[in-house]
């Protein structure tokens, strides 16, 4: 049975026999596992297996453990870490022995990347899937990330105002694992204390990231100049290809679809609101709206492109193709 992260506790009160937690998410992943890790703790399963699909790796292993029970233990975890979706047919004959002889005394935890529709399919998958629970880990994005990052903002007792909690998404989308560490480490500093935008940016220390944010700004606004300056630094900074993509990605994608809304006569507000975008921010979007024709940005949209398709085959970035882009966006070049 798949279930999804925020639904794990409602399944460890009575131990299913097999947990699988795919994913590629590592924050989620790790919370998971180690919610599985005490429940079974918790349950009398004191004895824990650890096997891992390492080059040493047997897959008589796997049955060789579910069949022997220690002396000191009649409970057993057996966690196996997959590096692939892709046992082969050992593999596969493996995990089926090992479901059809499977002691009651035991819990099978299997733990590994993404997997794809096709892998799901394979039989050994679908064995394990009727037999117990498969935790999908996803990625949150958009408003499954706000609410995520809300939860954790909470769970901390962090007062953090609307537009701060707006920005911090901008900052942390993708990436759980740091915006984890940087609520942790907002909760020890500030307590309760209510923060804004001005304290987060005196407090939160990716000085790149704020960067971006003004790049951002400068795009909407037509500062061609001071684009420019900022991508120059951004350049000095060596910052992350990734990072610098998803800043123009973000703004360009928001801004074709709020200009093609704007030539049918629709209503802005709910992209502003889907896209978490508050009201003092919506009005450099309306600047640059004026400014950039729906022709234009699908031109920006094929150079942002061309970047993407660079940074995957180098891992660098065209700086060329970005200060074209930019002068694209500021409106000083056609």
């Amino acid at each position: 049975m798949r279930i999804y992260v925020n639904q794990v506790n409602q399944h460890l009160s009575q131990l299913a026999p097999v947990y699988m937690v795919l994913g590629d998410e590592p924050l989620q992943k790790i919370q998971t596992i180690d919610a599985i890790r005490q429940s079974c703790s918790q349950q009398g399963f004191d004895e824990r297996i650890s096997l891992v699909q390492d080059p040493q790796f047997s897959w008589q292993d796997l049955n060789s453990n579910g069949q022997n029970l220690s002396l000191f233990s009649n409970k057993q975890l057996i966690e196996l870490e997959l590096t692939s979706l892709k046992p082969g047919q050992e593999g596969a004959k493996a995990i089926n022995e090992f479901l059809a002889h499977q002691s009651p005394d035991t819990v099978l935890l299997i733990h590994g990347p993404k997997a794809t529709a096709e892998s799901q399919k394979a039989k050994w998958f679908k064995a394990l899937d009727a037999k117990g629970i498969f935790v999908q880990i996803t990625q949150p994005e958009g408003h499954h990330f706000v609410k995520w990052l809300e939860g954790e903002i909470a769970k901390h007792q962090l007062n953090i105002a609307p537009q701060g909690i707006s920005l911090l998404s901008q900052m942390f989308e993708g990436n759980l694992l740091a915006a984890s560490q940087e609520i942790e480490k907002l909760s020890l500093q500030v307590g309760q204390q209510m923060l804004d935008v001005a304290g987060l940016k005196q407090r939160v220390t990716n000085q790149s990231r704020f960067s971006l944010f003004e790049l951002q700004d400068a795009l909407l606004e037509g500062y061609s100049d001071k684009a420019l300056k900022i991508l120059v630094s951004l350049q000095r900074e060596e910052i992350e290809p990734q990072l610098l993509f998803w800043a123009f990605n973000r703004e360009l994608t928001l801004l074709i679809n709020l200009k093609q809304a704007q030539n049918q006569k629709q209503s802005l507000a709910p992209l502003y609101q889907q896209a978490r975008v508050w009201a003092t921010r919506q009005k450099l979007f309306e600047t640059a709206l004026r400014r950039l024709s729906l022709q234009k940005l699908l031109h920006a949209l094929s150079v942002l492109s061309e970047i993407e398709q660079s940074i995957k085959l180098s891992f660098e970035l065209p700086w060329d193709k970005l200060t074209q882009l930019t002068l694209n966006l500021t409106g000083d070049l056609d």
